[in-house]
């Protein structure tokens, strides 16, 4: 969906009220794309969006009303999704690494819990005896193709293998644990359908060995289109062939086990644009260089991966017209890869104009970094008739206030050397 008029998505209304750059999300987009999991024909299932993609409390509130559950993985989002209302029961935690301070919130807060090793399995046994916890499997018996995507196998750093499974019923029967559900994380942004269907099959296939099962957890991974003309993810053709895996599955453990999935990015990135307008544009032998007022650092995907690529229009100008050569949108600062786009086909451009960065709901304001020291922008939230303010722009401080102490005390100290 372009932004337009029409849906409450004027860009240049939203900038002119609430500072470029600037986060917008689509409310109606977002419960279309909720829709589309409920919608899974299998009964015994829970959605938990996946906080990392975007944390934001009214986004989040949004979700639970819409009857969406969350995964976190630390616990400060933890914190958050019950400051958002969300019960124990409504939140998936899995994490790695996880200190005795972690592992104490986590057991206090009684949420749904995987462990990712048989060390985590020992000490959360120890601390907690007596109780249920899920655990996250690496299958290793699936052909992997050379995505980087793909976070099992044998050079992946998560999860319990296959062979280390007897261990953990050990520990398990050693402080009367409950091994009561299994997880796994295929990869991110994955396309291929048949390549979740291998690994929804080998899940399974390890996942009859546990006795107390009550939940399969698949994670997410759902692959969200990068450019316009691509073929979205047949979320539909996923939905059946994991529903009738289910469904056989049950069959064979003689109870109806609960399938858990957690999307992120197929949750809302395309109901997120990101705004930003034009400073400046240089024109050079083979490129033009378009010049923003936003950079790397509040727009992070293309700082943290490679292969992110986000379709970028100009707002109310025709795309059939373009400029004569490729353009780089690049960012405000001196840092030489602070670029947004590459390579881009647009039309003219020039300052003022405001460009918008089409799926930027996932993975890229909760992703900002202040390396690059630019201001956090606003992030609106567009439901129907309104337009609601739901992150302030971040605004500078001014630069010496006699009545800021800390400043005061390093004043002090520089003038005692």
């Amino acid at each position: 969906m372009i932004m337009h008029k029409e849906n409450n998505l004027d860009a240049r209304v939203l900038v002119k009220q609430f500072g470029s750059p600037l986060y917008v999300y689509d409310a109606f987009k977002i419960m279309q794309n909720i829709k589309i999991f409920k919608e899974i024909p299998y009964n015994n299932k829970e959605i938990c969006f996946a906080t990392m993609c975007n944390n934001n409390p009214y986004i989040l509130r949004l979700f639970r009303r819409m009857g969406v559950k969350i995964f976190v993985n630390s616990p400060k989002h933890l914190s958050i999704g019950f400051k958002c209302g969300f019960s124990p029961q409504e939140i998936v935690f899995t994490s790695s690494n996880l200190n005795d301070a972690d592992f104490d919130y986590i057991i206090k807060s009684r949420v749904i819990f995987n462990v990712d090793s048989l060390g985590q399995l020992e000490k959360y046994g120890k601390l907690n005896p007596s109780s249920r916890v899920g655990l996250r499997i690496n299958p290793l018996n699936i052909i992997l193709s050379d995505n980087k995507n793909v976070f099992i196998g044998p050079n992946c750093r998560l999860g319990i293998l296959e062979t280390e499974i007897d261990k953990a019923f050990r520990i398990a029967e050693k402080y009367d644990l409950s091994l009561n559900g299994v997880h796994v994380y295929l990869g991110t942004n994955l396309m291929d359908i048949n390549f979740f269907k291998n690994g929804i099959e080998e899940i399974l296939r390890i996942a009859k060995n546990f006795t107390d099962l009550e939940y399969v957890d698949l994670g997410g991974g759902f692959g969200v289109k990068s450019r316009f003309h691509d073929t979205e993810f047949d979320m539909v053709e996923y939905g059946s062939m994991v529903s009738e895996k289910m469904h056989k599955f049950s069959e064979i453990m003689k109870r109806n086990i609960k399938l858990i999935l957690e999307p992120g990015r197929a949750m809302i990135a395309d109901a997120g644009y990101f705004l930003t307008t034009v400073i400046d544009v240089k024109e050079r032998a083979d490129k033009i260089y378009v010049g923003t007022d936003s950079s790397v650092d509040i727009f992070p995907r293309p700082l943290f991966y490679e292969d992110a690529f986000h379709e970028i229009s100009v707002y109310e100008k025709n795309s059939q017209k373009s400029l004569n050569k490729p353009a780089d949108i690049c960012g405000n600062t001196t840092y030489s890869r602070d670029i947004i786009g590459k390579d881009r086909i647009l039309p003219p451009v020039c300052e003022g104009d405001i460009l918008i960065v089409h799926n930027a709901g996932g993975y890229c304001y909760s992703a900002i970094t202040d390396f690059l020291g630019r201001l956090r922008p606003a992030e609106v939230l567009v439901d129907k008739e309104r337009v609601v303010l739901i992150n302030k722009r971040e605004s500078l401080k001014p630069v010496y206030d006699s009545r800021d102490l800390n400043y005061a005390q390093v004043n002090r100290l520089s003038r005692s050397y």
